[in-house]
């Protein structure tokens, strides 16, 4: 029976070696090493670090990326200079799974002629941006500002929210909180180095934490919900219009003083139903809130609507992915380059 035992133990090990080799060879997803190199508060890349990325078990979309020198997903090194435009926001500037040629702030360079840094981190929000927005207007001398907005930013603003780095407001008593992540452990260092673990987490998405929570769920039922039993009513929006007036004012707060107003550039939502419309109504007060500081607004969801209607194709990497494709790129800098007064040739 030992031997047995030690057989198959043996057979197992010889597997997961067997794995690993395989998808090494494989342009599986690799260790981003996110963390806080370049701010304490400001989360990016190691500078200089190659990573790759890819979509799905089948690997679509496989991008391998090298940082600038701040960290940053830009094939453009990051310097001082007053000319430049800094583009700000999440994973739809970052766009790691597009060539850097089609994302937004190379295309925007192309058409305006001066350097454009894009400073985009997936996960984060206003507040985040806004950090960036203090450290780019210090350190890099940069004046002009363009905040693409995910129309979900307002709401995840909140602590609790998981759509944020450090920077967020506390849900009871409105008041900033910064907070810090613990250092990766050694297990979870070891893991980023695996190419089988990165295949299965990265690429296949799986989740111990929600597999413990069936096992719960399956043995005691009424716990997944609580003591009662009872859900919290899904038709009940938990950002009241004055608590998201409350967050914007926060974020419009916490933007450095400029010679030039930030350009504030509304994106398109991935939410549906009640989602979707909570977003739109957030979305509304900030652009109407920029609008009266003097901010100017582009909401992208009518070029996008346009080009639709113009060609028939979709404006999402593909069904398993909302973000832009390069197509929606190019119409997000031509739009936008026409608010600053460039129009694309």
């Amino acid at each position: 029976m030992l031997r047995k035992t030690a057989l198959f133990l043996l057979g197992a090990l010889l597997l997961l070696v067997a794995l690993e080799a395989v998808l090494q060879c494989l342009p599986v997803s690799t260790s981003t090493m996110v963390g806080h190199y370049i701010d304490p508060a400001i989360q990016t890349y190691p500078p200089h670090h190659r990573f790759t990325v890819a979509t799905g078990w089948d690997l679509k979309n496989a991008r391998t990326h090298r940082t600038n020198n701040y960290g940053f997903v830009d094939d453009r090194d990051f310097h001082p200079d007053p000319r430049a435009i800094a583009v700000i926001g999440d994973s739809f500037i970052e766009a790691n799974m597009l060539p850097a040629s089609a994302r937004i702030g190379p295309q925007l360079e192309r058409i305006l002629g001066v350097p454009v840094y894009s400073m985009g981190v997936p996960g984060t929000s206003l507040l985040d941006y806004a950090r960036r927005a203090r450290f780019a207007h210090k350190t890099l001398k940069i004046e002009r500002f363009v905040f693409v907005i995910e129309t979900g930013d307002v709401r995840q603003m909140l602590c609790g929210s998981g759509n944020y780095d450090h920077d967020c407001i506390d849900p009871k008593t409105l008041q900033l909180r910064e907070i810090s992540a613990a250092p990766a452990g050694t297990l979870k260092q070891i893991v980023r180095h695996s190419a089988l673990a990165q295949y299965l987490f990265s690429q296949l998405r799986v989740d111990p934490g929600q597999w413990l929570h069936a096992v719960k769920a399956w043995f005691a039922p009424a716990a997944a919900h609580g003591a009662t039993g009872t859900k919290p009513k899904a038709d009940t929006n938990p950002v009241s219009p004055a608590l998201a007036d409350t967050l914007i004012t926060d974020f419009f707060a916490a933007l450095p003083a400029t010679t030039q107003p930030p350009l504030i550039v509304i994106g398109t939502s991935h939410a549906r139903g009640q989602s979707a419309r909570w977003n739109a109504a957030d979305m509304q007060q900030l652009a109407e809130r920029a609008t009266a500081a003097g901010m100017p607004v582009v909401r992208l969801a009518e070029a996008f609507e346009q080009w639709q209607a113009r060609t028939g194709l979709s404006t999402a990497v593909g069904p398993y992915d909302g973000h832009w494709n390069a197509a929606a790129h190019r119409v997000a800098a031509e739009t936008v380059a026409a608010a600053m007064g460039h129009p694309a040739q």
